[in-house]
């Protein structure tokens, strides 16, 4: 049974949490920016594609759980579902956001992606012919990597604008073919972004370093999107409702997979990928992952007694999106040369923090715009009165 009461007035909580992510993104851009002026330009750049990767986890995340949700018809995601549109809808603010990023590609040396972006690399006989990139040069070149940039904000901007037109109109109308509707779109939607999620990760992190590739780097950061997301729909359960009953479990095989199969591979081009990983003190993330994002939440959420208490599964919420970030710092950072932890600049930090918070203030200023619950949609009836679901 799932049960779920609105707020008495969500809004002026709303209101304080908007506030608090602009005040969190002013002061974490302006210390980005800081590095321009006090490191280089390169350290800007690369500092703000860091936490840019992390910022752009939470509307990828919730604009998936927004088609599995349509796409299965489950009860579990109405009370979500205008969070998730309004975590989804934030997508075209992000390819704003984005804009430094595709200025980077053509700031010559101090790009994060020199490694491709140099033209030397393609010219067979010059001292910096790089045999490996040029092979890659049909698709690792400026013009297409903003080509794909454009189409992949595209599709995601398409699938949450309709959807969210189409729940909107439900509210209206009640017109029961737009459950089937979203349902149809979703079923097509979900192939279309597991595909350009996974590429536009592949662009924009794998190809840091244009020697090594793998397969699945791109459903390791769709998971970890998802948990985010998931963590962030957590958290505001408890601020727009009195009450929930909510269970999940951490999916952490990914990044295990992908060490298990360039391991057995044992290829020289994809080994130094974990060799840098495993000293200068980067090693210690690895050993920090397995156990706070896996173990120590996992085996927290076995015991049924706190999995139904709303507060301690907020909390293994705010832990996950902190966790987050240490993720993305272990997978991120040493690509950009850093052979120790201690070589990075304490203002990279800033960047995650800095452009989450904007995020959270546009992400809270799209919900307020909209009741927070989908009325007339057929599955409001089980939440309004405690009935069975799944």
């Amino acid at each position: 049974m799932t049960t779920v009461a609105a707020s008495r007035s969500p809004l002026p909580t709303l209101s304080r949490l908007q506030v608090f992510g602009l005040l969190v993104g002013v002061v974490g851009v302006a210390l980005v920016g800081l590095t321009f002026v006090a490191l280089s330009p390169r350290d800007f750049y690369q500092a703000y594609l860091y936490g840019y990767i992390y910022a752009i986890s939470f509307p990828l995340g919730c604009l998936g759980f927004l088609l599995v949700q349509h796409l299965t018809g489950g009860r579990w995601g109405v009370a979500l579902r205008r969070v998730m549109e309004a975590g989804a809808l934030t997508l075209p603010f992000m390819f704003i956001l984005f804009l430094p990023i595709l200025a980077g590609l053509v700031a010559g040396e101090q790009s994060p992606y020199h490694h491709w972006t140099n033209p030397a690399l393609y010219v067979e006989g010059s001292p910096e012919f790089d045999p490996i990139v040029a092979h890659k040069e049909p698709y690792l070149n400026i013009p297409f990597f903003i080509g794909r940039a454009v189409f992949y904000f595209g599709v995601w901007t398409v699938l949450a604008l309709i959807l969210r037109s189409w729940s909107l109109r439900q509210d209206r109308t009640g017109d029961p073919k737009l459950v089937r509707n979203m349902r149809m779109l979703s079923g097509f939607g979900v192939v279309l972004f597991m595909l350009t999620a996974s590429y536009a990760l592949f662009d924009w992190g794998m190809s840091l370093d244009p020697h090594w590739f793998s397969t699945i780097y791109g459903v390791l950061f769709i998971v970890g999107d998802g948990i985010v997301s998931l963590a962030l729909m957590l958290v505001m359960l408890r601020l727009l409702y009195d009450k929930s009953r909510i269970s999940f479990l951490i999916d952490q095989h990914v990044n295990f997979s992908q060490y298990v199969i360039i391991w057995s591979g044992n290829v020289a081009e994809f080994t130094p990928w974990y060799q840098r990983r495993t000293e200068g003190g980067w090693q210690w993330f690895i050993i920090f992952l397995i156990l706070f994002q896996f173990f120590v939440p996992f085996f927290m959420l076995l015991s049924r007694t706190r999995k139904r208490n709303i507060n301690a599964v907020v909390w293994i919420g705010v832990w996950l999106i902190f966790m987050r970030i240490v993720d993305i710092t272990f997978v991120i950072l040493p690509e950009f040369g850093f052979e120790s932890i201690f070589d990075v600049n304490p203002l990279y930090y800033a960047a995650p923090f800095g452009l989450a918070g904007i995020w959270l203030f546009l992400f809270v200023m799209i919900l307020k715009r909209q009741p927070l619950l989908p009325m007339k949609d057929p599955n409001m009836a089980f939440l309004k009165y405690g009935g069975g679901g799944h």
